[in-house]
């Protein structure tokens, strides 16, 4: 009898114990739990508001600034009283790609602080100012070389146009031509990672026009221009040299010279531009219009193969800054939309590309960038809401900067 009640009670201080254990694994667990929670949630952003979130950015900016090359300027002048007068001004050589936002944090003294990755870029400063490099003399880039390629595109808005100076069996020709190359482009931007290419009307001729054809395609950052127009013939040889100055030579080669040149929004210089030329043989029919023989399609898509591999080279690691195209109060809109990748939900920082951020340095530059959500998104455009700092700053063309999220935390499975 003893025995049995030496086994129960052994057999229930083994459950006790094992209960026990049970227990503090389970408190451990949960208090792990809390910790990364909290800890995430403060990582994150969970918990700062969007004017703490914009001003964290803003001392980051500042401070990746200060860990650069900056230029100070001096300057001294007497005014009309006689009074000396000084002033400075600082000119950093940052340039901001995007801002990637690593964590959220706050010092001893309850301030905001984030951790930012600023995308490094390679383009050139010309006193203090970056400047755009011709794609012609860029070294050759993939999304694989870049710290982390894009998910957003690049969109160009292509208008096709035909100059004057063809013959009436020249002109279905030229047109045909010119459209096999404008769909050829867009093709190729249709299979690229970086870049896209839209049509764009013809240029409206009145403000009437431009209101009843413009489309979101001219608004675009990029903007294109193909132009077909007479070339000179080669040289003939032989017999040919003398009957080429007859105008009845029924077999005089026609020339075509195809034009294609970038140019980024509000700016003149292209950014990159190119000329080709190939001959447009006649196919012989009896009736109907002229058409592009087999061997003039596949020449002019070995013609363009440049041009496709210098935008990809271009576009491959540099992230896509639209512009601001209208300003209703807090409301406003950028020139990139669901064709860009831009998403419902997504947070820009919105400044003056004037003094943003070469000028961040100087007094009252940074206060001045604001934090946008995207609200809305269209195919070429996207309306935003302005979350966080001064609204009647915000004026069309300034520039957009994604402010990408706090990276969350992988789960791990056990």
């Amino acid at each position: 009898m003893s025995s049995s009640h030496a086994a129960n009670d052994s057999s229930a201080s083994s459950r006790w114990s094992a209960c026990a254990r049970f227990k503090r694994s389970f408190s451990l667990a949960v208090l792990n739990t809390l910790i990364v929670t909290a800890s995430w949630a403060q990582s994150s952003g969970v918990g700062f508001s969007a004017e703490e979130r914009l001003e964290a950015i803003r001392q980051g900016l500042v401070q990746a600034a200060l860990q650069g090359a900056t230029r100070v300027e001096s300057l001294a002048w007497l005014d009309g009283q006689g009074v000396l007068r000084e002033g400075s001004s600082f000119r950093s050589g940052m340039e901001v790609r995007g801002v990637q936002v690593l964590s959220y944090l706050r010092d001893s003294a309850g301030q905001p602080q984030a951790q930012l990755q600023l995308p490094s870029s390679s383009s050139p400063v010309v006193n203090g100012l970056p400047v755009r490099r011709d794609l012609v003399s860029q070294p050759s880039a993939s999304a694989g070389s870049c710290q982390k390629p894009s998910t957003l595109r690049h969109l160009i808005g292509l208008r096709m146009t035909v100059e004057g100076g063809w013959s009436v069996d020249e002109a279905p020709l030229a047109q045909a031509l010119g459209q096999l190359t404008a769909n050829l482009l867009q093709q190729s931007g249709g299979v690229a990672a970086g870049w896209g290419m839209l049509p764009r009307s013809a240029p409206a001729q009145s403000g009437y026009e431009r209101v009843l054809l413009g489309t979101s395609a001219d608004q675009l950052p990029w903007q294109a221009s193909l132009v077909v127009k007479p070339a000179p013939p080669l040289p003939a040889t032989g017999a040919a040299s003398y009957l080429s100055v007859l105008p009845i030579w029924a077999d005089r080669p026609v020339m075509a010279s195809l034009n294609f040149s970038l140019v980024a929004r509000g700016q003149s210089r292209p950014a990159f531009e190119s000329s080709v030329q190939l001959e447009l043989p006649r196919l012989a029919q009896a009736w109907g219009r002229p058409q592009l023989e087999a061997s003039v399609r596949a020449q002019a898509s070995h013609l363009i193969q440049p041009w496709a591999q210098a935008l990809s080279e271009q576009f491959a690691c540099e992230l896509l800054r639209p512009d601001v195209i209208a300003v209703r109060g807090v409301e406003l809109s950028i020139n990139a939309g669901t064709l860009a990748g831009v998403r419902t939900g997504d947070e820009w920082l919105l400044a003056d590309p004037q003094r943003f951020p070469q000028q961040i340095l100087a007094s009252g530059v940074a206060s001045t960038a604001v934090l946008a959500r995207v609200g809305q998104v269209f195919p070429h455009h996207a309306q935003l809401q302005i979350v966080a700092g001064p609204t009647d700053l915000v004026r069309t063309d300034w520039r957009a900067w994604r402010a990408d999220s706090p990276i969350l935390p992988t789960v791990i499975q056990r």
